[in-house]
This record gives structure tokens, C-alpha cells and sequence, in this order.
């Protein structure tokens, strides 16, 4: 059954619902008897200062220029609201339909899912209880809200048969990035690139130092990398992830793309066995636990103890305490385990949320003698800043693009 806007805008902010009233203004002019996801991107894609046309002009595909690209968007999504069936106007608004209600409760989900907003959630949960008000009374951001819509795949769709990316466009409004260059394999010769841009000389922070210099680029993430075949790829991951653990601000790596993974656990292994020249001189010494089981089985046991998770985390406290040399480097693992709840079970989410908050708080209570590591493929990336689009400020994350095979590292 669809859903009178009137209860849709219920569960929305201010914003969002004037984002939705655009959306049913559209379904009204084109005589449609519900409001849809299609109608809600176009509503979206026409406000004046639109976070979506902003988001699609920044992941764009760089082969086509920006009016072409945005005209395939607009003839798509024209012809995909003209399939839809006209219906009798009638002088109520066209409900929201159940696709777009559907998009609407996956954002409430997804505030729910945020560490910040744990604890008011189970009050708001109770005073559900309590009451016989069956309206969710967590109202949805714009941002959120838009992110939901794009997970839609009939807006998937449109979106591909106009050559973007509903993952790239989602990491863009989450995650603002600098105008990203593509490169086709038949272009460009070397090692595979993903959303990365060439530096200009005139950055006075660029890694380029003249018209002669060729082969540096720097991700849209943090750090550089030389892609010349006399560069030592093991020295230059270790060099990229010793300077964002030596900063004051961001200084939490989390490795980023196709070869993340391995290059945490061979970083992981130098520091476990303190090898020479892996780490600055100021933070020689600095002693290392892994804890990627342990957050696995918190987060994907069927019962959650918190009390398992506490004393975890009172344990390396304790450690910290004793610890002389500069601190202690935790290692929570691939990042899969904080998003693998895709049939959204809330027992599920609490256990995450509570995990972020304990590693929050471990991270304020012993300053700068606590750094946390960890590493991502680019979709669980998008999936983790999507749903917790703030945590990523608040654990002080600096993410490292690291997009090149494994064999690329050996060879």
C-alpha cells in the first residue's frame, strides 16, 4: 500500500521534506499515481543548490564531457518517467510509493546504525513501546535520504545507462573528493588507477616538481605514489602509513582498494616484529596488537555480550598504561565485518555501534598513545562512510589508496 506524503514527511527533516514535496509536485505534473524514487531524482537533480548534481558532476565519467553526459542523465531519466503509467488526477498528492517509503526506512536505519545516535535510539525505541505511534520519530537527513535512493535499482539503472556510477556517486556526497581523471586500459599502460588525479606544479604541496617529472600521481585519499619501476612499493607503503601515524590530526590509517589488505598485513608483521626503518624515528618502539577476531566474533556472534567487549577493551588499556615506548598500534581488520549486515538485523547493528563507540572512547581516553589501523576494499569503503558518515572524523581515519594487485607488489 503506498504511504500518504503526509506520513512520509513525518519521518523527514525540514530539508529532506522539502526535497520530497518537489518530488510529488513532479508525479502531479506528469499525471502519475504515485511518487517514486525517479520522481524524487529529478525533484533532487532540479533544486538549486543540488547535492546530487554536485555528487554526479564530481564522479562523472572523464570520456565525455559534463553537457553530454548530464543530457544522456536527462534523456534517461525522462524516458524512464514516461514509462510510467498515467493515472486519473485526483485533488489529493500522489502517495509515496512503496520503493520510495522502502528508501526512506533504510535512511532511518542508517542514522539509527551511527555510534552518535546509539544510545538515543533505544530511548526512542522505548518510548515507542510505551505509545501506540507506529511513525519512527528518527527523521531523516537529505543526505541519507539520497544515499537510499541511489541503492534503488531502477534509479541504479538510469544512472548506469547515463555512464555513471551509483557507488561512486554515493562516496562523492559522503566523502566531498577534487575533480577525478579517469584512465582507460587502452590510454594508459601502467598499473591500474581508480578516482585518482594528476597533481599540478602550481600545488605548492604537489609531489610534482616540473614538466619533466612524469609518473606521480596522488589519490583523492591521502599520500602519494611514485609509479616509476625503480621505486621500492614496500618502502613507499611503509613511508605513506609511518607519515599519517606521526601527524597530530588524522593520524589512524585505513588502507583503501584491491590491494589493502595485504599491505596491512605485511606493514603489521615489520611492526610486530620491529624491523628496522618501518616507522619514523619518533615512534620506534611502538607496540602493536591485533584484534580483527575479537571484532569479528563481537559483531557476528548470534548473542552479543557487551561484557566480552568490555573487558577487551579494559585489557588494552591496561596495556597502554604499561606500555614505555610511544604508545600502542591496534589492528581491527578489514573493515567487511563492520558492514556485512546487509539484511540490516538489528542485533547486528548494535554490536557495530557499540564496537565504534568503545573504540572511540579507547581513542579519548589515552590520546595520542592509542593509533588504530585497519584496511577496506573500495565497496566496503563506500558501504562503512554511508552508513557512518561521521565516524570516519571522529576515529580520526586517514584513508591510503593502495589499488594495485598483490603480483604488482612481488614483481
Amino acid at each position: 500500500m503506498p504511504t500518504p506524503v503526509t506520513t512520509a514527511r513525518q519521518c523527514l527533516t525540514e530539508e529532506a521534506a522539502h526535497a520530497l514535496d518537489e518530488a510529488v509536485n513532479v508525479a502531479r505534473r506528469r499525471g502519475h499515481g504515485q511518487t517514486t524514487s525517479l520522481h524524487a531524482v529529478s525533484a533532487l537533480l532540479s533544486l538549486p543548490s543540488s547535492p546530487l548534481r554536485d555528487a554526479c558532476a564530481r564522479a562523472r565519467n572523464s570520456a565525455y564531457s559534463p553537457r553530454l553526459q548530464f543530457k544522456a542523465l536527462e534523456l534517461c531519466l525522462g524516458v524512464s518517467l514516461d514509462r510510467v503509467p498515467t493515472s486519473q488526477l485526483s485533488d489529493d498528492s500522489p502517495p509515496v510509493s512503496n520503493s520510495l517509503m522502502a528508501a526512506i526506512k533504510r535512511s532511518q536505519a542508517n542514522q539509527r546504525r551511527q555510534p552518535e545516535n546509539f544510545n538515543l535510539y533505544h530511548q526512542i525505541q522505548q518510548q515507542q513501546q510505551q505509545s501506540s505511534s507506529s511513525i519512527s520519530c528518527i527523521k531523516v537527513e537529505l543526505q541519507n535520504l539520497i544515499l537510499s535512493i541511489l541503492d534503488d535499482p531502477v534509479v541504479s539503472r538510469v544512472f548506469g545507462e547515463a555512464g555513471f556510477r551509483s557507488s561512486e556517486i554515493k562516496l562523492a556526497i559522503v566523502r566531498p573528493l577534487p575533480q577525478v581523471f579517469k584512465f582507460s586500459s587502452s590510454r594508459f599502460k601502467g598499473p591500474p588507477l581508480f578516482l585518482c588525479n594528476l597533481l599540478s606544479s602550481e600545488d605548492p604541496d604537489s609531489l610534482y616538481s616540473g614538466p619533466g617529472r612524469r609518473g606521480v600521481f596522488s589519490f583523492p585519499f591521502s599520500g602519494g605514489l611514485f609509479l616509476n619501476s625503480n621505486s621500492n612499493i614496500g618502502d613507499a607503503n611503509c613511508g605513506r602509513i609511518g607519515e599519517v601515524l606521526a601527524r597530530k590530526k588524522g593520524r589512524n590509517p585505513l588502507l583503501v582498494g584491491l590491494s589493502a589488505y595485504h599491505t596491512l598485513a605485511s606493514f603489521s608483521e615489520m611492526v610486530e616484529k620491529r624491523k628496522e626503518n618501518v616507522l619514523p624515528v619518533e615512534l620506534c618502539g611502538l607496540s602493536f596488537i591485533c584484534i580483527e577476531s575479537d571484532v569479528n566474533k563481537f559483531i557476528t556472534s548470534e548473542n552479543f555480550d557487551k561484557k566480552c567487549v568490555d573487558l577487551k577493551f579494559e585489557e588494552m588499556g591496561q596495556s597502554v598504561e604499561k606500555i614505555l615506548g610511544p604508545g600502542l598500534l591496534v589492528n581491527f581488520g578489514d573493515l567487511k565485518a563492520f558492514v556485512s549486515n546487509d539484511d540490516h538485523n538489528n542485533g547486528l547493528d548494535d554490536a557495530v555501534s557499540y564496537v565504534i563507540e568503545k573504540l572511540t572512547k579507547l581513542l579519548q581516553l589515552y590520546g595520542g598513545r592509542v593509533w588504530l589501523i585497519g584496511a577496506a576494499s573500495y565497496e566496503n569503503y563506500s558501504k562503512f562512510v554511508g552508513r557512518f558518515p561521521s565516524t570516519e572524523n571522529r576515529l580520526g581515519f586517514a584513508s591510503l589508496a593502495y589499488h594495485f594487485s598483490q603480483d604488482f607488489f612481488r614483481g
